[in-house]
């Protein structure tokens, strides 16, 4: 068994920096317009904030009802 499809090689396009994809939506979105280290666009961005907001929240009150 020499050879196997997995291991193939297959030629992709290479990235070009004027349209990148998201990482979790897979948009494509604008480096100049939204310049992102992470590789997401806005939206998805403003989401993971918004669910990283309520759960510090959730968190708070349980520490606090924990408390008292």
């Amino acid at each position: 068994m020499t050879h196997h499809e997995a291991f193939e090689h297959h030629d992709h396009p290479a990235p070009t920096e004027t349209s990148k994809t998201c990482r979790l939506c897979s948009t494509p979105y604008s480096p100049e317009n939204n310049p992102s280290f992470l590789g997401i666009c806005n939206t998805c961005g403003y989401k993971i904030l918004i669910v990283l907001l309520i759960i510090m929240i959730s968190t708070s009150y349980i520490a606090w009802f924990g408390v008292l």
